[in-house]
């Protein structure tokens, strides 16, 4: 049987899958044998397992997300009771079987796609007073940096792979990924990685920088631009040392080095500023560590990453769900990679929702970075078209 309808066959079987963005393509992991649902309570557990480093099958991990409410959790950050879908906090899943597909994804529903309109939770004139208050906590030095999160919503059924397949083609990400479970889907095109752990060898991704594509912006201009806006400048010198921090925390001394500096990303709708920085592991470093330290992920959250999150927290008041959380694996053998969850759709209960945030610095403006938070979402309400 032809990869295109095994692709078909697993996604109509109506049993969970997982698709994720590989070097070379895509890996559909299937023949889903156990289904880990996170808590309060199981996180410990769930990251303090031990496995039998020894097997070296490529099924042999696990698969799925972390959601932003439960890492807030493991760090000690309270979030205060808010408008919430029930949704669950973290999802991993044990599968038996990987298929690899070293070209496009080809899939199609014709009664998929249809116009739908979106509601936003924040509107222009209530995210610059949001704006304004996080400006003056900027200007008494409580926070450096603070991303405001704003979500669109829709009603609507939808067929995920389809969406999946349409996304992957118009605006392919190296941190793209599917989960496809019986009631709620997940569909992203998140460009960030977060971990990437080989052995003792790990390595971040931060983005911080986003300017919009046209035909006066190429990929040479954005990076002048990029490197003459002082805000710009600002907000990714912030990112970049806050990550560096994060992992000399679990990195022996003198290991954490910039690897990739200041170079751009081209995106279907915008260009982004990233870096790359890597570390080598200290010996007795577990999982746990490794995700207290790294996650959530600070580029999307704002410097200094733990009052940032209090102050967010404090702000907001609809539950985040996956928005800032990771998806990603951890193999037996410990190595592990993981994302950040933007640029997603979480669809459940009938309800898709799309959620995006841009950084405040003292330089910012509000009218600009509400702009730039829909021009994040645009390549994902597009989909709905």
């Amino acid at each position: 049987m032809i990869k295109k309808n095994i692709l078909s066959e697993v996604h109509n079987s109506e049993k969970p899958y997982v698709i994720y963005k590989s070097n070379k393509g895509f890996d559909l992991y299937t023949d889903i044998s156990k289904k880990i649902i996170l808590n309060k309570k199981n996180i410990y557990k769930f990251l303090n397992r031990k496995y039998n480093t020894k097997k070296s099958k490529n099924t042999d991990l696990l698969i799925g997300f972390f959601g932003y409410e439960l890492l807030n959790n493991l760090i000690g950050i309270k979030v205060p009771k808010q408008k919430n879908i029930n949704f669950p906090k973290g999802i991993f899943y044990k599968p038996e079987k990987k298929i690899s597909f070293t070209n496009n994804l080809n899939y199609k529903d014709n009664n998929s796609s249809s116009k739908r309109s979106f509601k936003i939770n924040i509107n222009r004139k209530s995210y610059s007073k949001i704006f304004d208050r996080f400006k003056k906590k900027i200007k008494s030095g409580e926070t450096y940096q603070i991303k405001i999160c704003t979500k669109y919503k829709t009603l609507s059924k939808i067929d995920p792979l389809d969406f999946f397949c349409r996304l992957s083609r118009t605006n392919l990400a190296p941190e793209a990924f599917l989960i496809k479970d019986k009631n709620f889907s997940i569909i992203s095109c998140s460009p960030e990685n977060l971990i990437t752990k080989n052995g003792s060898q790990i390595t971040t991704k931060p983005i911080a920088g986003t300017v919009k594509k046209s035909k006066y912006m190429n990929k040479l201009k954005a990076l002048n631009y990029f490197r003459k806006n002082l805000k710009e400048t600002k907000e990714h010198n912030m990112i970049v040392d806050m990550e560096r921090s994060d992992l000399s925390r679990i990195c022996k001394f003198g290991t954490v080095k910039l690897s990739k500096e200041k170079v751009v990303e081209e995106y279907k709708d915008l260009f982004h500023y990233v870096s790359l920085i890597k570390g080598k592991l200290k010996k007795d470093i577990k999982n746990i560590d490794i995700v207290k330290a790294m996650m959530p992920g600070g580029s999307v959250i704002g410097c200094p990453k733990i009052s940032t999150l209090n102050l967010l927290n404090k702000q907001e008041k609809e539950n985040r769900n996956i928005y800032t959380g990771s998806f990603g694996y951890i193999k037996f053998n410990g190595d592990m990679r993981f994302n950040i969850i933007i640029r997603s759709i979480l669809n459940y209960k009938n309800t898709s929702e799309i959620s995006v945030a841009s950084g405040v610095v003292v330089d910012s403006n509000a009218k600009h970075e509400f702009n730039e938070n829909y021009l994040k979402a645009k390549a994902l309400i597009d989909l709905f078209k």
